[in-house]
């Protein structure tokens, strides 16, 4: 399947999914998404964060991936009526990646699938990966998070 050639649905604005706001929020946009995957697309510009002399590192790739497994999760939330959480990055898993950075200009299309979600916990594995250009593979590994029931209890436990 060409992952640049998706039908485009009317997908809400991918703000409606994530919790993340301004610079912090890097994907542009859900493309695909069902209740146990989700594809979603960023342009790289010369002012994205991480862009450095037209440039973003391969590694920030794993933030975009995040982002996507942040998305699905939210997908699922927005479909129950719920604001989509903080989730927070857990472990990150044989990251491997064919390039060693994106150029500007440059749209990946990122994708998270769900290997395990407990709900009761709170933690979740997906498997994410990054295609450039015309669906080609250049970054993926697994990640696992954790979002809390109550934020505040938990980050009380913090400090």
């Amino acid at each position: 399947m060409n992952r640049q050639a998706h039908d485009m649905h009317d997908y809400l604005p991918i703000t409606e999914y994530l919790s993340h706001r301004g610079y912090a929020l890097l994907l542009d946009r859900v493309i695909e998404a069902s209740a146990k995957h989700i594809v979603c697309s960023v342009t790289l510009r010369e002012n994205s964060p991480f862009c450095r002399e037209g440039r973003v590192p391969a590694y920030v790739g794993i933030e975009y991936m995040a982002q996507a497994a942040g998305a699905l999760v939210g997908w699922g939330m927005h479909a129950k009526g719920i604001r989509p959480k903080i989730g927070f990055l857990v472990s990150v898993r044989k990251f491997t990646s064919t390039v060693n950075g994106f150029d500007a200009g440059a749209t990946l299309t990122v994708e998270a699938r769900e290997v395990m979600r407990d709900d009761d916990s709170g933690m979740g594995v997906m498997a994410c990966a990054i295609y450039h250009p015309s669906d080609v593979l250049v970054a993926k590994t697994q990640l696992a998070a954790y979002m809390p029931k109550d934020l505040d209890a938990f980050s009380k436990t913090l400090t």
